[in-house]
């Protein structure tokens, strides 16, 4: 039972990670103009909804009681990088970083579940590779997009 709450609580922690990116993709996109740049952020704010929800699926599964809202520290940082982005005329190039130290933490966060499939369902393990791939793609282009 014990093991079974730790992970429960490490869940609990991805999934206040995914409530904060969905919210900072959402206000990336919102800083921007359209383009191609403004899309990307809002398509990966709906790749982090497909995970919250798998996040919480499992989380009922193991009859744990999932977090409602992200953390308020990441409240501040976003609202921080909005507002130094704003102030930025090459707003794009910032806005990208913080995405990526963003991923970054996803992919370090997903690696102990990735390392050990048996601690979680076969549903839940799927959704979460194809989570880390889409991560590692974001990460490489916004690399890229920050390089340019």
């Amino acid at each position: 039972m014990a093991i079974q709450q730790k992970l429960i609580n490490y869940l609990n922690q991805l999934l206040k990670h995914a409530h904060d990116s969905i919210k900072g993709y959402k206000d990336a996109a919102r800083n921007l103009t359209e383009g191609s740049l403004k899309d990307f952020f809002i398509e990966r704010a709906r790749e982090k909804m497909v995970l919250r929800d798998a996040l919480l699926e499992e989380i009922y599964r193991l009859e744990g009681k999932p977090i409602e809202s992200g953390s308020f520290l990441n409240l501040f940082q976003r609202s921080w990088k909005n507002f130094k982005t704003s102030l930025d005329h090459d707003n794009e190039k910032e806005i990208a970083k913080y995405c990526l130290e963003e991923e970054k933490k996803a992919i370090h966060d997903f690696g102990v579940l990735l390392r050990n499939p048996e601690l979680v369902s076969a549903d839940f393990f799927t959704v979460l590779e194809a989570q880390h791939d889409k991560n590692l793609a974001a990460s490489k282009a916004l690399i890229e997009r920050i390089k340019a």
